[in-house]
C-alpha cells in the first residue's frame, strides 16, 4: 500500500521511502541509489552507456530545474525555505521571467526538434522506444532507437554548450 502525504502516520519528508505505485513499476526501470528507488531516465541511460559525460547530464538537471521555476514556479533548494531567502514576490517574479527568457533563447538556437528531444527526455521522461515510435514511425525498430539515442546525445551535448558558453559571457 502506498501512503498519502497527507496521511497523519507518515510523513513524507521523514525520511522513510515510499515505493512507487504497482502500475509505475511495471512501466519504468527502477535502480536502487540508497534506500531510494531513482527512475533510470534516458539521461542515465546514455551516461552509463558512455555517450554523454558529467557536463551533459548537469546541464540536462540545470535545463529541468529552470522548466520547473519558469514553467511550473516550482523552486526546490535543499533545506532553504521560502522566508529565509532574499527578495519577495516580485524578485521571485523576475527571477522566473529570466528563466523562461533563457528557455525561450535555448528553444530558438536549438531548432524546434532538439529542443523536442530534451523536452521528451527530461519533461516527459519518455523511453527511448517511445520517442523512437513518434519520430520515425516507420522501419526498424531497433536502427530508429539508435538514431533516437545519438539525436538526445546530441541535444543534450548542445544543451552543455549552450550553458557552458553563457557562463564565460556573464559580467
Amino acid at each position: 500500500m502506498r501512503a498519502r502525504a497527507n496521511d497523519k502516520e507518515l510523513n513524507p519528508y521523514d525520511g522513510k521511502a515510499s515505493l512507487p505505485t504497482p502500475e509505475r513499476m511495471k512501466r519504468n526501470r527502477f535502480r536502487k541509489e540508497g534506500a531510494a528507488l531513482r527512475v533510470l531516465s534516458t539521461v542515465a541511460w546514455l551516461y552509463e552507456a558512455g555517450d554523454i559525460g558529467d557536463d551533459e547530464v548537469a546541464a540536462a538537471e540545470r535545463w529541468r530545474v529552470e522548466y520547473d521555476y519558469a514553467v511550473l514556479g516550482i523552486v526546490e533548494v535543499g533545506e532553504m525555505t521560502r522566508a529565509s531567502e532574499a527578495g519577495d514576490v516580485h524578485t521571485w517574479m523576475l527571477g522566473r521571467g529570466k528563466c523562461s527568457l533563457r528557455l525561450r533563447q535555448l528553444g530558438e538556437i536549438l531548432g524546434p526538434s532538439l529542443h523536442a528531444r530534451i523536452e521528451m527526455m527530461l519533461v516527459r521522461e519518455m523511453s527511448f522506444p517511445d520517442m523512437a515510435k513518434m519520430i520515425f514511425p516507420e522501419g526498424a525498430r531497433a536502427l530508429a532507437r539508435t538514431k533516437t539515442a545519438a539525436q538526445c546525445a546530441l541535444a543534450l551535448e548542445r544543451l552543455s554548450e549552450f550553458y557552458n558558453n553563457k557562463n564565460l559571457h556573464k559580467k
